[in-house]
C-alpha cells in the first residue's frame, strides 16, 4: 500500500531503464501489459517500486510494455522509457478514514481495465497485474476469454476469512474473502514472494502454476559497503501508512514502556494516513511532543538517511504481504525489530539477534525488543549489514525480475518479431 502521494506530474522524473547487455533481449518481439492502479514514483509502496522494477527490466530485455492505471497526475503522464502509460480511470482517494481501500475506486479501475483492453484483446503476448484490487484482475480476466493471452498474477498477499473481516467488517469482508477465493480459482499463473505465501495460496484453494519469486530485498547498485556506524543517540524509526493494520496507534505506549529504561530515546514517524491525527493526539497526551517527531511525506533520498541514522526500525504491524520497509531497513544496516502477529509474513525476513528481533505483539513485547536491538549496538548492526549483502543478490527485486523474464519466456505467447511489432504500433 502507498506510503506517500505526489500529485503533480511535474514533481515526477524519469528513471531510464537499465542498460541492455549485449545478448539480453530474450523477450525481443513480446508485447507486454501490466495493470496496476498506482504508480512509482507517483504513489510509494512495495507493490508500486516492484512494477517499476520488473517493468524495467522486461524494457531492458527487448519487450515492448504498456502500463494501465489510474490517473494519478494533474497535467501530462509522466515520462518512463520505453514504456507507454495509460489511465483507464480517474483521480480518487483509495482508503476511507479508517484505512480501508475504498470499493469505489477499485471498481472503476476494474472497468477502465475491461474496457481499454477488451478492445485490445489479442494485442498482448501477456497481461501482469497485481491480485488486489480483485476488480481489475476480474476485468482482465473476462477481457481476455478466448483471446489465448496469458494472465500472470501476483499475490502480494492472501488473507484469512478472520483477517478480512477484521479489516473490512462481517459483511464486506466475507465478501471480499468470497471474491479472493474467485479470483483464486481464476488464475493460472501466479507469483509469490515468499515460501509462506505459497502455502497460503495453496491453502485457499489454488492449483494452478506458482512461482515462488526471489524477494523484494533493496539492491545496493553502488557496490560499496554500507556503514555500520551505530547513531551517536537512540531513535526508533516507523515507516508506514498511517491506518490500523499498520500498528500506528501503538506507537506513543511503545515508547513509553521502553523510555521507562532509557529516558532519552526518541522516535521518528515517518509517512501519512487517516489515523495521523489520533496518533498526534496521543502523543500531545501522553506528554511526548518533544520525544516524537511526525516527517508526513519524505523524498526516498531522506528515507534512506532515515533509515540510517536510527538505532532500529519498529513494524508493529497485524499484516503485512512481505515487509518492504524491513527490506529497506536492514539494507541501510538497520536491524527491525518486527511484532510476531499470525499474517505478518514480514517475520520471514529476521533472523533474529543477526538482522533484528521477531517479538511478542503487545507493548511490552515491542518495547523490549527495541531495547534489545539498541543494546546489541555496533555488533548487531554490523551483523546486518552482512545479512543484506549476503541475500541482496538471490533475494531482491532485480534477481526477482530476472526470473519473471524466464518465466514469461517460457508461458508467454509468442508471435513473430515483425507481427508483434506492427501490433504495438497499431
Amino acid at each position: 500500500m502507498p506510503l506517500y502521494v505526489l500529485r503533480d506530474a511535474r514533481t515526477v522524473t524519469d528513471f531510464a531503464s537499465p542498460k541492455e547487455a549485449e545478448g539480453t533481449r530474450r523477450l525481443e518481439g513480446r508485447n507486454i501489459c501490466v495493470a496496476y492502479d498506482c504508480l512509482f514514483p507517483l504513489t510509494h509502496g512495495g507493490a508500486e517500486r516492484w512494477y517499476r522494477v520488473l517493468v524495467d527490466q522486461l524494457v531492458a530485455s527487448g519487450a515492448t510494455v504498456t502500463y494501465i492505471t489510474r490517473r494519478q497526475w494533474t497535467t501530462e503522464p509522466p515520462a518512463w522509457t520505453g514504456v507507454r502509460v495509460v489511465a483507464v480511470s480517474g483521480i480518487a482517494e483509495l482508503y476511507d478514514a479508517e484505512g480501508t481501500r475504498r470499493t469505489r475506486p477499485a471498481v472503476a479501475f476494474g472497468i477502465g481495465t475491461f474496457l481499454w483492453l477488451v478492445r485490445r484483446r489479442r494485442e498482448f503476448d501477456a497481461v501482469l497485474v497485481a491480485s488486489f484490487p480483485f476488480f481489475s484482475l476480474l476485468a482482465i480476466r473476462g477481457a481476455l476469454v478466448g483471446a489465448g493471452t496469458p494472465m500472470f498474477v501476483d499475490y502480494f498477499e492472501v488473507w484469512s476469512l478472520n483477517y478480512w473481516r477484521t479489516y473490512a467488517g462481517r459483511i464486506r469482508g466475507s465478501i471480499g474473502a468470497v471474491i479472493q477465493r474467485l479470483c483464486i480459482g481464476l488464475t493460472r499463473f501466479a507469483q509469490v514472494f515468499t515460501v509462506e505465501g505459497a502455502q497460503q495460496l495453496r491453502s485457499h484453494g489454488f492449483r494452478g502454476d506458482v512461482d515462488v519469486l526471489a524477494g523484494l530485498l533493496t539492491s545496493d547498485r553502488s557496490g560499496k559497503i554500507k556503514s555500520a556506524n551505530s547513531p551517536e543517540s537512540p531513535v526508533v524509526l516507523f515507516v508506514g501508512r498511517h491506518v490500523k493494520h499498520k500498528g500506528v496507534r501503538l506507537l506513543p505506549e511503545i515508547l513509553i514502556s521502553a523510555r521507562a529504561s532509557m529516558p532519552e530515546l526518541k522516535m521518528v514517524i515517518v509517512s501519512d494516513g487517516p489515523e495521523r491525527r489520533e496518533v498526534e493526539n496521543d502523543v500531545a497526551r501522553l506528554g511526548l511532543s518533544d520525544a516524537i517527531e511526525f516527517t508526513g511525506s519524505v523524498s526516498d533520498e531522506t528515507l534512506r538517511l532515515l533509515f540510517e541514522q536510527a538505532s532500529c526500525t519498529i513494524v508493529p504491524s497485524l499484516r503485512e504481504g512481505y515487509g518492504l520497509v524491513v527490506a529497506e531497513s536492514v539494507s541501510a544496516g538497520t536491524p527491525v525489530v518486527v511484532a510476531n502477529n499470525p499474517e505478518n509474513l514480514a517475520t520471514s525476513l529476521v533472523e533474529p539477534g543477526v538482522n533484528g528481533y521477531v517479538v511478542a505483539p503487545s507493548i511490552r513485547g515491542m518495547s523490549d525488543g527495541i531495547l534489545a536491538a539498541i543494546a546489541g549496538g555496533y555488533p548487531l548492526r554490523q551483523s546486518t549489514v552482512e545479512w543484506s549483502i549476503k541475500h541482496a543478490k538471490t533475494n531482491g527485486m532485480d534477481t526477482a525480475a530476472d526470473e519473471m523474464v524466464e518465466r514469461l519466456l517460457k508461458f508467454a505467447r509468442h508471435r513473430p518479431v515483425q507481427n508483434a511489432t506492427r501490433s504495438a504500433r497499431s
